[in-house]
């Protein structure tokens, strides 16, 4: 069964993840008729648990739309009760050279590169970047990053993108991927 903490970053053929977000985001795929076919599947039979299953990662879109609709200003650092203010720095060079995946380091810059290229990162590779960009070596805000993934990713969907950024920058309350 699925458990999202065993799947690979580098397994592409087949891929060790569903594919299915992009789907998911633009409605492609019914969230609904999704959940009720995995509870399906699973009737009975021993499976995964949330957090790391599909029924996990569901919740998880739903924790996401339901602080994007009660949290005031959720994309925002400054007015967001839920986000700790960090005096970010304004470094517009390193944030290009991460954007563009010429950072050095180069896994970063690989995974950089993919998001331009193909528009899908897996998510351990969203993870290193995201903590590379905001509280690893660049220290630059989550909102910069937010913003290039709303612009690259093919499954860029403004909730889980804001609380997912919110949670690996380490300044947003709970939630945040498993």
């Amino acid at each position: 069964t699925f458990e999202k903490p065993k799947t690979r970053s580098t397994a592409f053929d087949p891929l060790s993840t569903t594919g299915l977000s992009p789907y998911l985001k633009f409605g492609c795929v019914s969230v609904r008729r999704f959940y009720h076919g995995i509870q399906k599947v699973i009737a009975g039979q021993k499976h995964s648990q949330p957090p790391g299953s599909l029924v996990g990662q569901l919740y998880f879109r739903e924790m996401a739309y339901l602080q994007g609709l009660s949290i005031p200003n959720f994309d925002k650092q400054v007015g967001n009760p839920a986000c700790k203010q960090i005096p970010w720095s304004k470094d517009a060079k390193s944030l290009k050279a991460w954007e563009e995946g010429r950072t050095g380091f180069p896994f970063i810059d690989a995974a950089m590169r993919q998001l331009k290229e193909m528009g899908w990162l897996h998510h351990l590779a969203r993870h290193a970047v995201a903590c590379f960009l905001t509280r690893g070596d660049l220290w630059i805000s989550w909102e910069e990053g937010r913003d290039v993934f709303d612009r690259l990713l093919l499954d860029a969907d403004w909730a889980l993108n804001n609380m997912n950024w919110l949670a690996l920058a380490g300044v947003g309350g709970g939630g945040g991927p498993p």
